[in-house]
Protein backbone atom coordinates (compact mmCIF):
# COMPACT_ATOMS: atom_id res chain seq x y z
CA UNK A 1 0.00 0.00 0.00
CA UNK A 2 2.78 2.42 0.92
CA UNK A 3 4.69 1.72 -2.28
CA UNK A 4 1.54 2.29 -4.35
CA UNK A 5 0.90 5.61 -2.64
CA UNK A 6 4.49 6.76 -3.09
CA UNK A 7 4.39 5.86 -6.79
CA UNK A 8 1.16 7.83 -7.31
CA UNK A 9 2.40 10.88 -5.42
CA UNK A 10 5.77 10.80 -7.15
CA UNK A 11 3.89 10.97 -10.44
CA UNK A 12 1.75 13.88 -9.28
CA UNK A 13 4.75 15.92 -8.10
CA UNK A 14 6.78 15.09 -11.20
CA UNK A 15 4.01 15.89 -13.70
CA UNK A 16 2.82 19.08 -12.00
CA UNK A 17 6.26 20.54 -11.38
CA UNK A 18 7.60 19.52 -14.78
CA UNK A 19 4.59 21.14 -16.48
CA UNK A 20 4.95 24.22 -14.31
CA UNK A 21 8.68 24.58 -15.02
CA UNK A 22 8.15 24.06 -18.75
CA UNK A 23 5.31 26.57 -18.88
CA UNK A 24 7.35 29.22 -17.13
CA UNK A 25 10.36 28.51 -19.37
CA UNK A 26 8.19 28.94 -22.47
CA UNK A 27 6.78 32.27 -21.25
CA UNK A 28 9.43 33.77 -18.97
CA UNK A 29 8.19 37.32 -19.47
CA UNK A 30 4.69 36.34 -18.37
CA UNK A 31 5.89 34.80 -15.13
CA UNK A 32 8.30 37.66 -14.43
CA UNK A 33 5.44 40.15 -14.87
CA UNK A 34 3.26 38.09 -12.52
CA UNK A 35 5.95 38.05 -9.83
CA UNK A 36 6.28 41.81 -10.21
CA UNK A 37 2.52 42.42 -10.13
CA UNK A 38 1.98 40.24 -7.05
CA UNK A 39 4.38 42.44 -5.08
CA UNK A 40 5.35 39.69 -2.65
CA UNK A 41 9.11 40.08 -3.15
CA UNK A 42 11.24 43.23 -3.49
CA UNK A 43 11.23 44.52 -7.07
CA UNK A 44 15.01 44.07 -7.33
CA UNK A 45 14.57 40.32 -6.73
CA UNK A 46 11.84 39.82 -9.33
CA UNK A 47 14.20 38.57 -12.04
CA UNK A 48 16.04 36.21 -9.70
CA UNK A 49 12.81 34.71 -8.37
CA UNK A 50 11.40 34.30 -11.88
CA UNK A 51 14.47 32.26 -12.81
CA UNK A 52 14.90 30.34 -9.56
CA UNK A 53 11.33 29.05 -9.24
CA UNK A 54 11.16 27.04 -12.51
CA UNK A 55 14.68 25.72 -11.93
CA UNK A 56 13.71 24.47 -8.46
CA UNK A 57 10.51 22.95 -9.85
CA UNK A 58 12.45 21.07 -12.51
CA UNK A 59 14.91 19.79 -9.89
CA UNK A 60 12.08 18.58 -7.65
CA UNK A 61 10.33 16.85 -10.56
CA UNK A 62 13.47 14.74 -11.01
CA UNK A 63 14.57 14.44 -7.37
CA UNK A 64 11.33 12.81 -6.26
CA UNK A 65 12.33 9.70 -8.28
CA UNK A 66 15.75 9.36 -6.59
CA UNK A 67 15.34 7.02 -3.58
CA UNK A 68 17.87 8.90 -1.45
CA UNK A 69 16.13 12.21 -2.19
CA UNK A 70 12.46 11.25 -2.31
CA UNK A 71 11.62 12.16 1.30
CA UNK A 72 13.37 15.51 1.04
CA UNK A 73 11.86 16.21 -2.37
CA UNK A 74 8.36 15.81 -0.92
CA UNK A 75 9.27 18.06 2.01
CA UNK A 76 10.75 20.82 -0.16
CA UNK A 77 7.79 20.52 -2.55
CA UNK A 78 5.43 21.08 0.37
CA UNK A 79 7.41 24.15 1.43
CA UNK A 80 7.45 25.58 -2.09
CA UNK A 81 3.70 25.11 -2.55
CA UNK A 82 3.09 26.62 0.89
CA UNK A 83 5.05 29.69 -0.21
CA UNK A 84 3.03 29.88 -3.43
CA UNK A 85 -0.18 29.61 -1.41
CA UNK A 86 0.87 32.41 0.95
CA UNK A 87 1.57 34.61 -2.08
CA UNK A 88 -1.87 33.86 -3.56
CA UNK A 89 -3.61 34.60 -0.26
CA UNK A 90 -1.75 37.92 -0.09
CA UNK A 91 -2.81 38.76 -3.64
CA UNK A 92 -6.46 37.99 -2.89
CA UNK A 93 -6.45 39.98 0.34
CA UNK A 94 -5.00 43.02 -1.42
CA UNK A 95 -7.45 42.54 -4.33
CA UNK A 96 -4.64 42.56 -6.89
CA UNK A 97 -5.98 41.69 -10.35
CA UNK A 98 -3.32 39.40 -11.77
CA UNK A 99 -3.00 35.95 -13.27
CA UNK A 100 -1.19 33.08 -11.57
CA UNK A 101 0.94 32.10 -14.59
CA UNK A 102 1.81 28.91 -12.72
CA UNK A 103 1.84 26.87 -15.92
CA UNK A 104 2.81 29.59 -18.38
CA UNK A 105 0.87 32.37 -20.09
CA UNK A 106 -2.61 32.81 -18.65
CA UNK A 107 -5.28 35.48 -18.34
CA UNK A 108 -7.24 33.74 -15.58
CA UNK A 109 -7.13 35.95 -12.53
CA UNK A 110 -6.04 34.55 -9.18
CA UNK A 111 -9.06 33.26 -7.29
CA UNK A 112 -10.34 30.66 -4.82
CA UNK A 113 -9.86 27.87 -7.38
CA UNK A 114 -6.10 28.37 -7.16
CA UNK A 115 -6.22 28.02 -3.39
CA UNK A 116 -8.19 24.78 -3.74
CA UNK A 117 -5.63 23.51 -6.26
CA UNK A 118 -2.78 24.34 -3.89
CA UNK A 119 -4.59 22.69 -0.98
CA UNK A 120 -4.73 19.48 -3.02
CA UNK A 121 -1.02 19.74 -3.77
CA UNK A 122 -0.19 20.46 -0.14
CA UNK A 123 -2.12 17.35 0.84
CA UNK A 124 -0.37 15.28 -1.83
CA UNK A 125 3.13 16.38 -0.87
CA UNK A 126 2.43 15.98 2.85
CA UNK A 127 1.08 12.48 2.23
CA UNK A 128 4.13 11.70 0.11
CA UNK A 129 6.47 12.85 2.85
CA UNK A 130 4.69 10.77 5.49
CA UNK A 131 4.56 7.72 3.22
CA UNK A 132 8.27 8.06 2.47
CA UNK A 133 9.01 8.22 6.19
CA UNK A 134 6.87 5.13 6.74
CA UNK A 135 8.89 3.35 4.05
CA UNK A 136 12.07 3.95 6.02
CA UNK A 137 12.89 7.61 5.52
CA UNK A 138 15.65 9.22 3.44
CA UNK A 139 17.64 6.67 1.49
CA UNK A 140 15.23 3.82 2.21
CA UNK A 141 12.44 4.55 -0.25
CA UNK A 142 12.40 1.77 -2.87
CA UNK A 143 13.18 2.75 -6.44
CA UNK A 144 10.44 0.54 -7.84
CA UNK A 145 8.88 -1.29 -4.92
CA UNK A 146 7.14 -4.62 -5.22
CA UNK A 147 3.95 -3.48 -6.93
CA UNK A 148 1.89 -5.86 -8.98
CA UNK A 149 0.48 -4.65 -12.33
CA UNK A 150 -2.87 -3.84 -10.74
CA UNK A 151 -1.21 -1.68 -8.11
CA UNK A 152 0.79 0.15 -10.75
CA UNK A 153 -2.33 0.73 -12.88
CA UNK A 154 -4.38 2.08 -9.97
CA UNK A 155 -1.53 4.33 -8.83
CA UNK A 156 -0.94 5.76 -12.28
CA UNK A 157 -4.66 6.23 -12.93
CA UNK A 158 -5.07 8.15 -9.69
CA UNK A 159 -2.00 10.25 -10.45
CA UNK A 160 -3.24 11.08 -13.95
CA UNK A 161 -6.66 12.18 -12.63
CA UNK A 162 -5.21 14.41 -9.91
CA UNK A 163 -2.57 15.89 -12.21
CA UNK A 164 -5.12 16.59 -14.95
CA UNK A 165 -7.39 18.45 -12.53
CA UNK A 166 -4.48 20.47 -11.16
CA UNK A 167 -3.24 21.43 -14.62
CA UNK A 168 -6.78 22.37 -15.68
CA UNK A 169 -7.39 24.78 -12.80
CA UNK A 170 -7.48 27.90 -14.98
CA UNK A 171 -9.80 26.30 -17.51
CA UNK A 172 -12.17 25.00 -14.83
CA UNK A 173 -12.16 28.37 -13.06
CA UNK A 174 -13.10 30.11 -16.32
CA UNK A 175 -15.87 27.62 -17.02
CA UNK A 176 -17.49 27.82 -13.60
CA UNK A 177 -17.14 31.59 -13.16
CA UNK A 178 -18.06 32.41 -16.76
CA UNK A 179 -15.25 34.96 -17.00
CA UNK A 180 -13.49 33.37 -19.96
CA UNK A 181 -10.16 34.40 -18.43
CA UNK A 182 -10.81 38.12 -18.97
CA UNK A 183 -9.38 40.49 -16.41
CA UNK A 184 -11.21 43.50 -15.12
CA UNK A 185 -10.19 46.86 -16.47
CA UNK A 186 -9.10 48.12 -13.09
CA UNK A 187 -6.49 45.45 -12.33
CA UNK A 188 -2.78 45.41 -12.83
CA UNK A 189 -3.07 43.29 -15.98
CA UNK A 190 -6.13 45.00 -17.35
CA UNK A 191 -4.19 47.36 -19.58
CA UNK A 192 -1.86 44.84 -21.12
CA UNK A 193 -3.59 41.45 -20.82
CA UNK A 194 -4.12 41.22 -24.56
CA UNK A 195 -0.53 41.86 -25.50
CA UNK A 196 0.73 39.35 -22.94
CA UNK A 197 -1.76 36.78 -24.16
CA UNK A 198 -0.14 36.81 -27.56
CA UNK A 199 3.41 36.67 -26.28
Amino acid sequence: MTDSLILALRCVVAVVFAASALGKARAPGEFRATVRDMRVVPRRLTGAVAVAVPVLEAVLAAAVWVPALTTWAFAVSFGLIAAFTAALVSVLRRKIDTSCSCFGASRTRVGPAHLVRNAVLLGATAAGFLAALAAGGPGSVPAAGSLDPTGVFVSLLGAVCVSALVLSTDLLADVFTGTGGTHGTGGTHGTHGTSRRTS
